[in-house]
């Protein structure tokens, strides 16, 4: 199984919301590096990052331009597009109503048919400025 599909099958479970789904993909090796840097040897933190963002935008809908296999095989990665409605707390900015549109960058590493790598590159502070009205983004 290349990279790519396991990839697909990750963000099907993500757009399920089904959590356990999620979780059954990773490697027993399995680190995950969020926007900071900062790694996570365990698998609570990512199904965490994605159940804070459902309810922070409750209506989010995800699109990928396309899944992307590195030349090892082993690596997938896509750019999403997130829209949503800011309509629950995100950290501590509490809700707007407004409309946000980001891009992200999602990159996993795949041994033995599950995910053993993840990172995740997007730009938290276009996010902050659409929330704060600073930033109005057309999706």
């Amino acid at each position: 199984m290349n990279a790519a599909t396991v990839h697909r099958r990750h963000w099907a479970t993500i757009d399920a919301y089904d959590w356990e789904g999620m979780r059954a993909l990773y490697h027993p090796e399995y680190v995950y590096t969020d926007v900071t840097g900062t790694r996570f040897a365990e698998t609570d933190t990512p199904v965490a990052v994605m159940k804070y963002l459902h309810a922070a935008f409750p209506d989010v809908v995800f699109g990928y331009t396309d899944f992307h296999t590195g030349v090892d095989g082993a690596t997938s990665f896509v750019e999403v597009r997130c829209v949503g409605t800011h309509l629950g707390p995100l950290g501590p900015l509490q809700p707007t109503g407004r409309r946000v549109v980001s891009h992200a960058c999602h990159v996993v590493e795949v041994r033995d048919g599950l995910i053993r790598r993840e990172r995740d590159y997007f730009d938290m502070a276009a996010i902050h400025r659409q929330i704060s009205g600073e930033l109005v983004v057309v999706p």
